[in-house]
């Protein structure tokens, strides 16, 4: 059946340009110019010590470079001893601290002076020559990242790259430079070296730490194009730690999400289930294996093995759920959500969420129900707390999300338009922040005046919505055509989208929806042109495969093309509910009855929705089931009087409801 409608680089690294860059003018900043001299000579003479940038995960004892960071000084000065109490016949003594020995000599002291004059007139050439000399002279870390960001600020990739290699090589231990290497790398997009400095990076970082570093991995090479050399490199630099005494379930499982993003299936499970067996309930597991499902159906076998551990991941379930939601597995989706809530039954969004799916499944009692403990709280906190004894005001309810908030007062408007209570809609609505949801407000609002028959007010308020962002004026046909739809005004929705889709020719959304009308208009020729162009616009959505391998095989026509077609659709999104029942109407078409009832009842199961049962119930008929499918069609016509299949299909089998 057919449906309707890691870790941000430096400033520096992010405004890099290609490798044949040649320093350029440095901004005059003087004042920054003269205060980072000052920093870097109070450093050298023993003062603050500069700290450098750092992972997030560094430790502040490695965000620090010694005073001394040099090869003929790695020795830490002494602390400086607390001045011991005077006692009252004492006399004071002042207690002088040793001194500390500074790397900073005449020469070099001019030397930097010089460098810092270069920068500070605009000859970062200069500069940077000046400070890569004495850095590789003297071998100061500080001096090493000096030149590193004159380089970067005049975007010069090749040369930050030279010094800060140089400096890797002179201070293998030091963090920072391995740090820089990376990042450049990463920033020119050279992946054969890149993986040496990673792996020197996660090996100076204290071991507990370690894992966090490198489960960081995969979003910090997500820039790279080339997606299978982005995967090598993750396992290049964590090799040691994918193999004993070292193996870490971490290194495991940013292998897998490597491979997942190169599209390599077979290497992202086999990787996943190592991560597993290492550590079961490893969080960044569960998640990476929900986000593979769409590409390998078999990864859902990891998610559902974490999730029945007694130590299940909170935000696996919660991911698990909404993916549910989102392939239009509500049924499943609720289940997830409701044993969330019973383990955390103060999360607002989750409520918020189980209120959608319950809206979808058309059960709008539970619906309501799933909104209280969201609009209780949102009552509470406005309220004014009772002061306590000491006259102070507190109170011990957090405040609701704002975003929730409005969200709940949207369903609650959906629910009392299902329930056709439609004042009670609109003063919902009425509470709503316009600030939040704008349009969707007013869709709303437009809903509720097609309800009464005011079709004509209801289009001059969707068309009356400002447009504010690019993709406002594509809402705005499709908040219009589907009150048409609302209307039963095939031809005027159709119109709409017309003139939509010559203004967005190239909007696959609005080109699916022109191809849905079109099916009901019987414009097959028109619909299987603009599903094939939105094959070519978004190959990767499962909507248009599915539309037109239904609709051939509806009309009973080249069945094995609609096979090929719907199972592209099922590769992917595995397990979806209207997917698995246009496959069965099409095994019914080709005579596989057993078959048919088979996949359309797991789509029933699944998503007991009208259109579904309606396909059922036929099929039940055609097995000489009829009083099995008489009780499906009028079950599912309680839930939704209005659907249009449905309704048709009785009327073809002669059922009175």
């Amino acid at each position: 059946m057919a449906t309707s409608v890691g870790d941000p680089m430096s400033l520096f690294f992010a405004n890099l340009l290609n490798p044949a860059a040649v320093i350029a003018a440095e901004p005059a900043h003087r004042t920054s110019q003269r205060r980072s001299l000052a920093n870097l000579l109070g450093a050298l003479l023993g003062a603050t010590p500069l700290v450098l940038c750092g992972l997030n995960t560094a430790s502040a004892q490695e965000s620090a470079l010694p005073v001394n960071d040099s090869a003929q000084s790695q020795q830490q000065a002494a602390p400086v001893p607390a001045a011991p109490a005077a006692s009252a016949a004492a006399k004071s003594e002042i207690v002088k601290p040793p001194v500390q020995n500074s790397a900073l000599d005449g020469a070099l002291f001019y030397q930097i002076l010089i460098a810092e004059v270069q920068a500070n007139a605009g000859d970062a050439g200069s500069a940077y020559q000046l400070y890569l000399d004495a850095a590789r002279r003297h071998q100061i870390g500080q001096l090493y990242q000096r030149a590193v960001e004159i380089a970067l600020r005049g975007r010069a990739g090749e040369q930050a790259l030279t010094a800060a290699k140089a400096w890797r090589q002179a201070l293998p231990q030091s963090r920072e430079a391995s740090e820089y290497t990376a990042q450049i790398l990463l920033a020119l997009g050279r992946t054969s070296d890149l993986a040496a400095p990673l792996r020197t990076l996660i090996q100076l970082t204290p071991a507990p730490q370690q894992p966090q570093v490198i489960a960081g991995l995969p979003r910090s090479v997500a820039r790279l194009a080339d997606k299978k050399a982005a995967a090598q490199v993750i396992d290049e630099a964590t090799q040691p730690w994918r193999q004993p005494p070292l193996e870490l379930a971490e290194a495991w499982s940013a292998s897998a999400e490597g491979w997942m993003q190169a599209k390599d299936n077979d290497k992202s499970l086999a990787a996943l289930n190592k991560a597993i067996a290492l550590k079961p309930s490893l969080t960044n597991a569960g998640l990476i294996a929900i986000d593979l499902m769409g590409q390998a159906p078999e990864a859902e076998n990891i998610v559902k093995a974490q999730l029945a551990r007694p130590d299940a991941p909170a935000l696996v379930r919660l991911a698990y759920g909404r993916k549910l939601a989102g392939t239009q597995r509500y049924t499943e989706s609720a289940e997830q959500l409701e044993q969330l809530l019973k383990e955390q039954p103060d999360q607002m969004g989750t409520w918020i969420t189980l209120a959608a799916v319950r809206l979808e499944l058309k059960q709008v009692d539970q619906a309501e129900a799933a909104l209280q403990p969201v609009l209780k709280r949102a009552s509470t906190s406005t309220e004014k707390p009772a002061a306590g004894a000491n006259g102070n005001t507190a109170s011990n309810t957090p405040a609701p999300d704002a975003n929730d908030v409005e969200q709940a007062y949207l369903l609650m408007a959906q629910i009392a338009e299902q329930r056709n209570q439609l004042p009670q809609a609109a003063a919902w609505l009425d509470r709503a922040d316009p600030k939040h949801e704008r349009l969707n407000i007013q869709a709303q609002r437009a809903r509720l005046l097609v309800k009464q028959g005011k079709i004509a007010d209801a289009r001059k308020l969707i068309r009356e919505l400002p447009e504010t962002e690019p993709r406002d004026a594509v809402m705005k046909y499709q908040a219009e055509a589907q009150l048409l739809r609302d209307a039963r005004l095939w031809d005027e929705a159709y119109k709409v989208l017309d003139e939509a889709t010559r203004r967005f020719p190239d909007d696959s959304d609005l080109l699916y929806d022109q191809a849905m009308l079109g099916e009901r208009l019987h414009k097959y020729t028109d619909m299987e042109v603009q599903l094939r162009k939105v094959m070519e616009l978004a190959p990767d959505n499962p909507n248009a495969f599915n539309a037109l391998g239904y609709s051939l095989a509806d009309r009973g026509i080249r069945l094995d093309e609609a096979r090929t077609l719907i199972k592209k659709a099922l590769e992917l999104r595995p397990g979806d509910p209207f997917i698995t029942d246009s496959l069965g109407w099409l095994e019914f078409r080709a005579g596989n009855t057993t078959e048919a009832v088979r996949l359309l009842n797991e789509a029933y199961q699944s998503r007991p929705d009208p259109e579904i049962a309606a396909h059922l119930g036929e099929v039940l008929w055609n097995q000489s089931k009829q009083e099995e499918a008489r009780q499906l069609w009028l079950e599912a016509l309680k839930r939704e009087p209005d659907n249009d299949t449905l309704k048709d299909t009785l009327a073809r089998f002669k059922i009175k409801p």
